[in-house]
């Protein structure tokens, strides 16, 4: 989350150079992974300075998520209005933005010590939050057309559509293309949905 304290008078806050820094971070996440992420190279590739980006941002890692949640912003999931459509659309998007920003190394320095309470809230509150949101509201749309039975436990299941992604990643094993699709009717199924694929 970008730093909203107001800057100096004299001195307006150009929310262009937000736009770009992000930006630029999206493409050095994506080329060179969070490990190898610099600061003075992303200022320079978005035509400012270092000190601009730490008056906005208090280190890479709050960078690097606030970069991954306006990924997820910019470019959001097409949804048709039928729950398991975008259900897979929720899904297919969360791989997008997870891959688009190598932004996996992101997970384990969320369960780590040495990130700030402040940034891994704004991880919760800025990326995860809102996926399980989106996720829970398509079971819920599903629930109300009579697709899933109303005792559905979505909590569980909304868990495990990511974890399952989650889980495969982290081994290094490679996560099939159609992992969305068969993720979302696992779950649809063992939430007591008929085979929404048949």
């Amino acid at each position: 989350m970008a730093d909203d304290r107001p800057f100096a008078p004299g001195r307006p806050r150009d929310a262009s150079i937000d736009t770009a820094v992000l930006d630029a971070t999206l493409r050095h996440l994506a080329r060179d992974g969070f490990a190898r992420l610099s600061l003075s190279a992303i200022a320079a590739d978005a035509g400012t300075t270092r000190p601009a980006l730490y008056r906005r941002w208090k280190d890479k890692t709050a960078l690097a998520v606030d970069a991954v949640a306006h990924l997820a912003k910019v470019d959001p999931p097409v949804l048709s209005g039928e729950p398991f459509t975008d259900l897979v659309a929720e899904l297919t998007h969360f791989r997008h933005c997870i891959g688009e920003a190598a932004a996996l190394p992101l997970v384990g320095l969320m369960l780590g010590d040495g990130v700030s309470a402040q940034v891994r809230q704004q991880y919760v509150d800025e990326i995860v939050a809102p996926r399980r949101a989106r996720i829970r509201a398509c079971l819920e749309a599903a629930i109300e057309r009579g697709q899933l039975p109303a005792d559905a436990d979505l909590p569980i299941a909304a868990s495990f559509l990511t974890g399952s992604w989650y889980s495969l990643a982290l081994v290094g094993a490679e996560v099939p293309d159609d992992w969305a699709l068969r993720a979302a009717r696992l779950v649809w199924l063992a939430c007591g949905g008929d085979d929404p694929t048949a």
